[in-house]
């Protein structure tokens, strides 16, 4: 047999069979259905360009509709949702849209909304109930970061004879705002805080933890005006003031351009007992890379053992302000034996919270706000911490154009506010979770 007709087969099959191959590289495995989640996992991982979302509404509900596209679907099925323990499902439905897309449409009734996370080859959706919108929302009037707050604290399934103190309390509330002069701004932040706190059953400690600080710079963004350790600083303390003024205690573990050892930061938080430990840093990539000023986007992390390259080079950086070269072995052997603790699932809920706050408050004001995902990673100063930790990269600092969006004040106060209230809808859903 001659070599050509070998030739003609081999490119055959190559121009005919490898777009058959492309069209389906990824698979719809599996979907489960948990008391107020879905997760739907997939073979490979997911990209953001591959999940297309939207909305058809009625009076009555919301039909949320996915599209994963390439993508086609295995020989998974739904199981029949029980309308008594799911009353705000009206229905579940999967198929194969079309050749190339795998299509999910969940059906909630109309007081109820849901959120989806994407993280690597899983997407991860959310369901919540919205409260009755206020006086205020009908007339028209912004909502303050209290109000959100409260809102969120309503999400939470309250025990019977809850209507009757929810009411108490939003009396009380009115009748306070009366009693206070418009002119004593303080009074007001102070009856705040304690209508917000209200909202939870006790008043949570958060601690923040802005990276870096004194001889310990951090990245740089080519000059002495961009450096991480001041930048991390100036969004920290913004966090700090919209924490409080929800009516959480805040503790940092620096307030100022001082240099802190990494395995004081956590001895510190567990010190004063802190419900959640929040370390702020800033991205950067090597000028010798050839991602050097083209990357950028904003990514969280929590403390877990990862074979991604990306989360290992990250932890790499961060860590080597602390870390001997020469004492690899130790460094593995500490950290092998920390990962394994009961904080990695509830750390994971909190950095997808962080997140997916970052994302939604700077994107209704910001354009090209790319959403790095959630990832796991070995940080040091992670290590140690007895409560759910994470860590936030808020952007690269080595980026010609978001390094200076890092800088402006209107930025950093809305990427200080999406933080805060990833934090309050984390710890208000883990309210909820003990319930």
């Amino acid at each position: 047999m001659s070599k050509k007709p070998i030739k003609d087969l081999f490119f055959f099959l190559l121009v005919f069979l490898y777009p058959t191959v492309i069209l389906f590289a990824n698979t719809l495995n599996n979907i489960t259905v948990h008391e107020n989640s879905i997760t739907v996992v997939f073979s490979n991982d997911l990209s953001a360009r591959q999940v297309h979302q939207f909305i058809l509404k009625s009076k009555s509900s919301r039909r949320y509709v996915f599209d994963f596209r390439p993508c086609r679907l295995s020989s998974v099925r739904l199981t029949e949702i029980s309308k008594k323990r799911y009353p705000f499902f009206k229905s579940i439905r999967l198929s194969q849209y079309r050749k190339r897309t795998t299509r999910l449409v969940v059906e909630l009734t109309g007081n109820y909304r849901l959120k989806y996370h994407r993280i690597s080859n899983k997407i991860y959706i959310k369901i919540f109930r919205v409260p009755l919108r206020n006086r205020a929302q009908k007339s028209g009037k912004k909502s303050s970061i209290k109000g959100l707050f409260a809102a969120i604290g309503n999400i939470i399934s309250m025990p019977t004879g809850s209507g009757q103190n929810q009411q108490k309390i939003s009396t009380e509330r009115g009748t306070q705002k009366r009693k206070i002069s418009t002119s004593n701004k303080s009074s007001q932040e102070s009856t705040g805080m304690k209508s917000s706190s209200g909202a939870l059953k006790r008043r949570y400690r958060v601690i923040i933890d802005p990276g870096h600080g004194g001889r310990d710079s951090g990245a740089t963004g080519g000059s002495r005006k961009y450096l991480e350790k001041r930048v991390v600083l100036q969004i920290a303390l913004k966090v700090r003031r919209y924490l409080q003024s929800m009516g959480f205690e805040v503790y940092m573990t620096r307030s100022s351009d001082r240099y802190v050892k990494l395995r004081r930061r956590t001895i510190f938080a567990n010190k004063k007992r802190g419900d959640v430990f929040v370390s702020i840093h800033a991205n950067a990539v090597s000028r010798r890379s050839r991602k050097f000023s083209k990357a950028y986007g904003i990514e969280t992390y929590f403390l877990q053992v990862t074979r991604n390259e990306r989360a290992k080079r990250v932890a790499a950086m961060e860590n080597s302000v602390v870390l001997d070269k020469k004492d690899r072995l130790s460094k593995n052997v500490i950290l092998n034996s920390v990962l394994t603790g009961p904080k990695i699932v509830l750390s994971n809920k909190l950095a997808i919270d962080v997140q997916q706050g970052m994302l939604s408050k700077l994107r209704k004001r910001y354009r090209n706000i790319k959403d790095g995902g959630v990832r796991p990673a070995p940080f040091w100063v992670l290590v140690g911490a007895e409560m759910p930790a994470i860590l936030v990269e808020v952007g690269y600092i080595s980026n010609r154009w978001e390094k200076k969006r890092l800088l402006d004040p209107g930025y950093q106060d809305t990427l200080a506010r999406g933080i805060a209230e990833g934090i309050a809808r984390y710890l208000a859903n883990r309210e909820r979770e003990f319930e």
